[in-house]
């Protein structure tokens, strides 16, 4: 009869998962005297047993990395959602009460977004959206935060950014909107959108300084007369 040894000595695979399951029961300190080839199997199979659960648990957890990133990107446009922007803005006004760094919101509404829907068509909405979202992406610092907030509204978070340098990035965002025209049904259409900014003061949360951009937005928007789709 062979020995359990033996028994895996016939596959090079079975033989390396054995030297490996042999290393850790050394490392266990049991004495060779007590080592039958039942106590062997015994342990190889609660290690086997181990090694999968090790291994479950790892899958579940990638699944789970992967249904949170899943969960945190907006349903139309490849960037990010309200859900994470609340919680890096959360963090961002924690890192801005701990060093005093500077950072700003600035905060977009789209011009007669409804306007787009109801003449052209959801499917043109859909692609004005993401038209809007692509040239944010581009206009964005590498170290900004850009997320669709919700319907027709964006967000960015500039770190290391006062108010009057958001407010003048936001300005040359929208002029370059205004100029980029995206073509839907073989016709070029062009959208503009309004504008506000706020920078993080100490005390803040997220939702009043998230609605503070948002008030001033509104104020952008009445000050000047949105353009029609054209």
């Amino acid at each position: 009869m062979q020995s359990v040894a033996e028994e895996g000595a016939a596959c090079p695979i079975a033989l390396d998962k054995q030297r490996r399951i042999s290393d850790r029961i050394a490392m266990m300190g049991i004495p060779e005297a007590q080592m039958t080839d039942e106590v062997h199997l015994a342990i190889s199979a609660l290690m086997e047993k181990l090694d999968d659960t090790t291994r479950e648990l790892s899958h579940t957890k990638e699944t789970l990395a992967e249904m949170e990133r899943l969960v945190d990107v907006d349903c139309v446009v490849p960037i990010a959602n309200r859900r994470a922007f609340m919680r890096r803005l959360t963090w961002a006004i924690n890192m801005h009460e701990r060093y005093g760094h500077p950072t700003s919101i600035l905060y977009f509404d789209v011009n007669h977004f409804k306007t787009i829907n109801d003449k052209y068509g959801h499917a043109a909405g859909d692609i004005a959206i993401r038209h809007v979202s692509q040239l944010l992406s581009t206009a964005a610092r590498e170290s900004d935060f850009v997320a669709r907030i919700g319907g027709d509204e964006f967000a960015i978070i500039m770190y290391y950014a006062n108010e009057e340098g958001a407010r003048k990035r936001g300005a040359k965002i929208v002029e370059k909107l205004a100029e980029s025209p995206f073509v839907f049904g073989g016709r070029s259409l062009t959208v503009t959108a309004a504008y506000g900014c706020y920078s993080i003061q100490s005390g803040d949360d997220a939702e009043a300084a998230l609605s503070a951009a948002d008030m001033a937005m509104y104020v952008d928007k009445r000050r000047t007369k949105a353009g029609e789709i054209s």
